[in-house]
């Protein structure tokens, strides 16, 4: 067999010279009956299939039967059951290998439908030994004799078989997975490379023009160039706004790839929403809305990376004032039922549908409608806030009906200890 070693060692002394005669006697009858037994076995095996593809399939069965069949009874009545059991040890090695001429037979022979298979050939052969020597007791039971030392033979052959091939396939797919997931990670250490060197070479000449921008800000205030000022400004909301979006795909690249550097750390809460609550109420006043704080625990403290919950807040704020026309939007920091410190962050606006929220935060995704077009951003925003809050092994949930507001609660696993805290 090519590049399987032999499951079990057979040779032609293990039969004796009368039993490898009565052996290919059988054989021989078998032989010339080869057709009618291939129509019998194949038609005992079970297929399931369109019945388009029924015929196509039962007559590749009966193709692959009769060779393999005639192969095995030309073996035994040459008399070398080595050879015989060769063929069937081949056959298993083609049927895991998926080398068959029909990948569909293939998929339903199993090694359960091969041995009910194999069965059903004893019984045929057992039946014409029966023919053969009807009349001839002590040579009927030696033939049967030897033919069950074939059967067991066979058996063993394939359990052995298959397990030693499957072995070998599974040790084969583990080779490919371990050089997927190699392949896989050198790719995102690759992107993740690009990602941060792009965003140096983007980043840099950015700043240097935000920087001059300003200069130009501060001179033309100084000249009193009203005109200048109102040029002046568009340039660096844009610019802030393109480093933003920069700033977020390279957390975003960081994170999935695994090269985001966590830095917990322990910090009041209140402290933290009530600043980014202040700096973010001139934009809700630019919009004529509320924006409201309510602090019901002053005193908690949270473990968390900085940089991933200032960006949580400032994100959700940010989206609940742009999509906030009517009304308001409210933050508040509280103990849910359960006593987990929570924070909460509401709106009245123009909600979502529920068919959208499954996809709310995958990256770049935005809702859309004909009335109502997707907002100015790159989609960025809730994809990282997710990230940033299970990062940190906390949880965020949303409620939302469409035109009736939305609330995004961010539920806090990690608080200091009393002793900590004090």
């Amino acid at each position: 067999m090519t590049g399987i070693e032999k499951a079990t060692p057979m040779k032609e002394s293990d039969f004796s010279s009368s039993e490898r005669h009565l052996i290919s006697e059988v054989a021989r009858r078998l032989e010339a009956r080869l057709g009618e037994i291939v129509r019998t076995w194949t038609e005992a095996i079970p297929l399931e299939a369109p019945a388009d593809k029924l015929p196509g399939m039962r007559r590749t069965l009966v193709v692959l039967a009769r060779e393999l069949m005639g192969n095995f009874f030309r073996a035994l009545s040459e008399s070398d059951p080595h050879r015989a059991l060769t063929v069937i040890e081949e056959f298993c090695a083609q049927l895991i290998r998926d080398r068959l001429p029909d990948s569909a037979i293939k998929q339903r022979l199993t090694i359960e439908d091969l041995v009910r298979a194999a069965r059903l050939l004893r019984e045929i052969v057992d039946h014409e030994i029966t023919l053969a020597f009807k009349e001839e007791s002590d040579r009927e039971t030696m033939a049967r004799l030897a033919f069950a030392r074939i059967w067991n033979l066979v058996s063993e052959s394939l359990a052995l078989t298959y397990s030693r091939l499957y072995d070998e396939q599974a040790r084969h797919h583990q080779r490919e997975l371990s050089a997927a997931r190699d392949a896989a990670l050198e790719a995102s250490r690759l992107k993740s490379a690009f990602v941060a060197n792009m965003t140096h070479e983007i980043r840099t000449p950015l700043n240097v023009i935000l920087g001059y921008a300003d200069l130009m800000a501060e001179r033309l205030a100084e000249v009193r160039d009203e005109s200048g000022i109102e040029y002046g400004e568009p340039i660096r909301r844009a610019g802030q706004r393109l480093l933003d979006t920069i700033g977020a795909v390279l957390d975003l690249s960081r994170i999935e790839s695994g090269a985001f550097e966590l830095k917990p750390a322990t910090f009041a809460l209140a402290d933290l929403v009530e600043r980014h609550v202040h700096d973010l109420s001139v934009l809700a006043r630019k919009k004529g809305i509320e924006l409201a704080c309510q602090i019901d625990e002053p005193g908690a403290r949270v473990i968390f990376d900085e940089h991933c919950l200032s960006n949580t807040i400032i994100n959700l704020l940010q989206n609940a004032i742009k999509f906030t026309d009517r009304g308001g939007v409210s933050v508040r920091v509280f103990r849910d039922r359960a006593g987990v410190l929570s924070l909460e962050v509401s709106d009245t606006g123009r909600g979502i549908d529920a068919a959208y929220l499954p996809y709310l935060f995958e990256p770049f995704s935005q809702e859309g409608h004909d009335s109502q077009p997707a907002h100015e951003g790159a989609g960025l925003g809730l994809a990282l806030v997710k990230r940033y809050v299970e990062f940190n092994r906390a949880r965020i949930a949303v409620e939302s009906v469409r035109n009736n507001g939305t609330t995004f609660t961010v539920s806090f696993s990690q608080e200091p200890s009393v002793s900590a805290a004090d």
